[in-house]
């Protein structure tokens, strides 16, 4: 009886699995005991990322960790799922038949606006302010958008409302525009 050979796409899904993993948890966690912060915390901080992105800003304040080191988390779990999400749709587009249909006929009907392929891009930043670091790798990659600026601009506009929502609970602004 013969063993089948492993599907290519499993090696690639796994490398993608380890890079999220690295991203999303070994690094906070590393990170957490050089900087001597709460694992527990981390860990809280992390999971409530997972769930509500960067509304996970002031549990990490509340749980008392430091607001660089939420910022660091945040960004480090936002880019995990980001790069995994992309690996992800990679691999569905160059296994799947039915995939790779999808993937040309939206870039195709993305190239009819020259609007869209030129300038949509930069609509990631309020794309992931409103809908999340979830749906922006979805998005650039059903329309062709370019992996680096897309994966850029997602961070962008994350952090930046991270920064925002970190400032907010440290009372900051209430200080500033009193």
């Amino acid at each position: 009886m013969e063993c089948n050979a492993i599907p290519p796409y499993i090696r690639q899904l796994s490398g993608a699995i380890v890079k999220c993993v690295v991203l999303v948890v070994i690094i906070p966690v590393a990170v957490a005991f050089l900087l001597s912060q709460s694992l527990p915390a981390t860990l809280a901080l992390i999971t409530s990322t997972l769930i509500i992105e960067y509304g996970a800003a002031p549990i990490g304040i509340g749980l008392g960790l430091h607001p660089a080191y939420v910022l660091f988390v945040l960004t480090s779990v936002a880019l995990g799922i980001t790069l995994f999400l992309f690996d992800l749709f990679d691999t569905l587009g160059r296994h799947s038949e039915r995939v790779a249909r999808f993937l040309e006929r939206s870039e195709e009907k993305t190239k009819q606006f020259t609007y869209i392929s030129r300038y949509g891009i930069y609509g990631l930043v309020p794309c992931v302010l409103t809908l999340g670091f979830y749906v922006c790798p979805l998005l650039s990659w059903a329309l062709s958008w370019r992996r680096d600026y897309s994966i850029i601009l997602t961070m962008g506009g994350f952090i930046v409302i991270s920064i925002i929502l970190i400032c907010i609970t440290l009372g900051l602004f209430s200080i500033i525009f009193p």
